[in-house]
């Protein structure tokens, strides 16, 4: 295993680290959370493949240079993530914040991805369910109250926001897509539906009783799900 910072030119330090062998495969993270959140994967997918897993800016162990943040920027950090790693290309795969930052990245830098793989995307605030939009707005209201804590307002803000991807974009995607939900996720089924629907080469699996951490909850399934897609078993 390799870890360490990696510093990009406006002088954020992003925390990654890099494990295993096989094809290129980065875990991206959910909003608030950070690399650690695959703790239940990376023992088994590392067998497979070689994987990449950072913290986003604002998140986990790295910082952020400027006070701001959005999925636009976060793309571009993982852009220039690639550069310095001397990465041609590699499989995404994010669940929910990471998720939605996996499908910015794949319509702006197409050339970079391969597979990818999209756990609990939303690209609309309006595709959560109620419980879920309760909560987020709760975290905002919770960290403006606060004086302090910018950090943590930027990455609450982060829930309440669409992604700026139009329908175009979203068939524009000449990737091969798995795209995975609980169903009793935070993220409406029909919402995950609908982003299946828009682009042409996408698999959805309905994981039964499972919620929103699919990826802890049901380490095993998921592993094999993500392993079969990257072989081309399914």
């Amino acid at each position: 295993m390799k870890k360490g910072i990696i510093q990009l030119t406006d002088g954020t330090d992003i925390f990654y680290e890099e494990l295993g062998s096989g094809k290129n495969l980065f875990l991206l993270h959910g909003n608030g959370g950070d690399s650690t959140y695959f703790e239940y994967n990376i023992g088994q997918l590392a067998k497979k493949f070689h994987l990449y897993l950072i913290d986003f800016r604002d998140h986990g162990k790295s910082d952020n240079a400027r006070d701001k943040l959005t999925f636009e920027l976060m793309a571009s950090d993982l852009r220039e993530i690639f550069e310095k790693l001397a990465i041609k290309s590699a499989n995404i795969l994010g669940f929910s914040d990471g998720a939605n930052l996996a499908l910015v990245f794949t319509i702006r830098y197409p050339q970079l991805v391969d597979k990818l793989i999209l756990n609990a995307p939303n690209i609309r605030f309006s595709g959560t369910r109620l419980i879920s939009k309760i909560i987020s707005i709760g975290e905002n209201i919770f960290w403006n109250i606060l004086p302090f804590f910018k950090r943590n307002k930027r990455v609450a803000a982060l829930l309440l926001k669409d992604l700026k991807l139009s329908k175009t974009d979203m068939a524009g995607i000449n990737k091969l897509v798995l795209i995975v939900v609980g169903s009793y996720d935070l993220i409406r089924l029909d919402h995950v539906k609908n982003i299946s629907e828009s682009i042409d080469h996408s698999k959805l699996v309905i994981v039964k009783k499972a919620g929103h951490k699919l990826a802890r909850s049901h380490p095993d399934l998921f592993n094999e799900l993500v392993v079969d897609f990257m072989e081309g078993n399914n």
